[in-house]
């Protein structure tokens, strides 16, 4: 399998604690695979129709929407696992936080093969050219669990490396900054 080489570039960003303004690196992708693209790419060298892969992946996706709605970190095998997750301010009194400053997120942890495909990754600054591609709004766009989406600030993309997860105490619960995976909120 080919090395990734990701194209890097600088973006104007604000810090969200200083308001300073200053730089942050920003990923320049080649563009979305869209669901019926990798559906197709899945179906080949396979008796499987297109349509059959499609409903499967949907019915796959309706269990993990199940599933996580009843409290269950999903496993979803060499992809990887998906916690529910919230995420909180900060407070020094116990009294002090309540569940309005609480908001439900989600947390993925790819499995090994999926995360090597980018630890292994190659980065390069992007030329002038590669800038003037069309990008997302500055923070990324994350889905939320009713539906709706939220657009990210001026951050790093819209999501946060480590995190905080739910387990079962079975040392498969991510914590907080380990780089271990990505938490939507």
């Amino acid at each position: 399998m080919p090395q990734l080489k990701l194209k890097v570039k600088k973006a104007g960003s604000t810090n969200p604690v200083t308001k300073k303004l200053g730089y942050v690196a920003r990923v320049l992708t080649n563009g979305t695979a869209v669901f019926d693209d990798i559906v197709k790419e899945a179906g080949h060298n396979t008796t499987m129709h297109h349509a059959e892969l499609r409903m499967a992946f949907e019915l796959c996706l309706d269990s993990v929407s199940d599933m996580l709605k009843q409290g269950y970190i999903v496993d979803l095998g060499p992809l990887g696992k998906i916690y529910p997750s919230c995420s909180s301010g900060w407070y020094e009194h116990e009294e002090d936080m309540t569940l309005e400053d609480v908001k439900p997120s989600i947390y993925f942890r790819p499995a090994d093969e999926v995360a090597a495909a980018i630890k292994g990754a190659r980065l390069v600054w992007s030329k002038a050219a590669d800038s003037e591609e069309e990008e997302a709004p500055a923070g990324g766009t994350t889905t939320d669990g009713d539906g709706g989406t939220t657009t990210g600030g001026s951050g790093t993309g819209g999501d946060t490396t480590g995190g905080t997860g739910t387990g079962d105490g079975d040392n498969d619960t991510p914590t907080p900054g380990d780089g271990g995976g990505t938490s939507y909120e």
